[in-house]
């Protein structure tokens, strides 16, 4: 019986302690792999990426989708005042956590920048 309930919390304890909070730049804010959160992107370059993997992607804000359609460079562009309100200053999209601060700082820089494409 006490083979039985110490194998079992063995196991208990492998599963819990195998959980984890992966997002690196949240937990180490000040880590040198988060060097390139600051440079200024071009959209080709860096925020289409961002754009497709957090907002246009499937369902969400595309062709079809959810307003404002984030498609391309110009509905990008166009939407510049949503996008910082949304993603940047309340941090709620994607939903329903937001996107990583480092993407934030990229698009953030990239439309202070004046959104070059």
């Amino acid at each position: 019986m006490k083979k039985v309930l110490y194998s079992t919390l063995l196991f208990g304890f492998i599963v819990l302690t195998g959980c984890y909070y992966d997002k690196e730049d949240k937990l180490y804010p000040n880590s040198t792999n988060n060097t390139d959160c600051n440079a200024v992107l071009t959209y080709d370059t860096g925020i289409k990426t961002i754009i497709d993997a957090n907002c246009a992607s499937s369902g969400c804000h595309n062709s079809g989708g959810t307003s404002p359609d984030l498609s391309n460079y110009s509905l990008v562009k166009a939407s510049a005042t949503k996008i910082t309100l949304r993603a940047i200053t309340q941090k709620n999209m994607p939903a329903p956590s937001g996107m990583s601060s480092c993407n934030i700082t990229k698009l953030d820089n990239w439309i202070k920048a004046g959104m070059p494409q």
